[in-house]
């Protein structure tokens, strides 16, 4: 049986558009899903990349320094071993936390009060291994009370120029505002002094 030269072509195209579907759906959709996580983060470095921490807030600044993997030394206020376990949080929060939406909005340099990013409640500032800087500047809380209006490494050169705007998790704010006992290390346990032998 012979079939016709145009059976032939529509057969052809049929089979060229089924393996273009399946090379979408197989290969295609996990690159992009995965490309959107990426964007989706807030940073794309890893935590053992950060090796300096500063938090500047309204009422003071805190300075940490990486010493070895897992342990920190605070630099301001004061010099001493800080507590690992909230800089480990915070640096979960920057490395592992989502966009809260996908696309940033850009206002206008007068709007930045509006959004608590004329006079931020926190900003981030965490220096990476090779030499990279990052920052974040923390506003307000939007209006359902779940996500802040943020900054993520805006160009200090741009100054009047507009501000681009993302939400980030609440959990941020949580992260930078302790009090200073909770970043430093506690203190060492006395062992007791062994009895003596009667």
């Amino acid at each position: 049986m012979k079939l016709a030269t145009n059976t032939l072509i529509v057969l052809g195209l049929a089979i060229g558009l089924a393996g273009g579907v399946t090379y979408w759906e197989l290969v295609g959709k996990p690159q992009r899903l995965q490309e959107e996580t990426k964007k989706a983060k807030l940073f794309r470095f890893a935590e053992s990349e950060v090796t300096e921490i500063a938090i500047i807030l309204p009422q003071q600044t805190l300075k940490f320094k990486r010493v070895q993997a897992g342990k920190w030394q605070m630099l301001a206020p004061q010099t001493q071993p800080a507590n690992d376990a909230p800089i480990a949080f915070l640096l979960g929060q920057l490395t592992q936390g989502e966009r809260v939406q996908d696309e940033p909005i850009t206002i206008p340099p007068q709007d930045r009060a509006k959004f608590g990013l004329a006079t931020p409640s926190a900003r981030i500032e965490v220096t990476l291994a090779n030499g990279n800087r990052h920052r974040l500047i923390l506003g307000n809380p939007d209006f359902t009370g779940t996500a802040l209006y943020a900054e993520i490494d805006p160009d200090p050169a741009t100054g009047n120029a507009p501000a681009v705007v993302t939400l980030v998790p609440i959990d941020l704010k949580n992260a930078v505002q302790r009090e200073l006992k909770e970043w430093q290390a506690p203190p060492a346990k006395a062992s007791p002094s062994p009895k003596p032998k009667s």
